[in-house]
Order: structure tokens, then sequence, then C-alpha cells
């Protein structure tokens, strides 16, 4: 859910930076939409890392991982 509502936000300080240089290239460019969509993305940013971080990795490509000196997870013992 953190992750979404992470990219969501992210997208939409993104909308909001192109219509500000979308009022830039007219001359009526205004800070307000600068900083707003700079603050919104910069909070997505930080949302997505944080709920990727606690999002457990798959156990997908184990062989992989080893190859390449990553931490292996323990199996899920779904019986």
């Amino acid at each position: 859910m953190t992750f979404r509502f992470g990219s969501a936000l992210l997208l939409i300080g993104l909308i909001t930076l192109v219509v500000f240089v979308l009022g830039l290239s007219v001359q009526q460019a205004d800070v307000r939409a600068l900083l707003g969509g700079a603050a919104l993305c910069a909070l997505g940013l930080v949302l997505r890392r944080r709920a990727a971080r606690s999002a457990a990795s798959p156990g997908r490509f184990r062989m992989l991982r080893r190859a390449f000196g990553r931490p292996v997870p323990p199996p899920d013992d779904e019986a």
C-alpha cells in the first residue's frame, strides 16, 4: 500500500513539474508548482524506498543470488 501511494505521489509530482516547465516556456511560471512538484517527488521516492526495503524478497532466482554473492532468504514453509 505504501509503495503504491509513493508511486502516486511521484507521478503527481512529475506532472506538476511538467506543468511548471510548460508555464516557464510561455513566461508564466509559478514557483509554487516547482516547489510542490519537487516536494511530492521527494516524498514519493522516500515512501517507495521505505516500502521496498521492508518487502520480503521472493524465493525465485536463488541460484543467481548465490552466484553473485547476495544473501539467500530462507525457504518459506507453506505446507
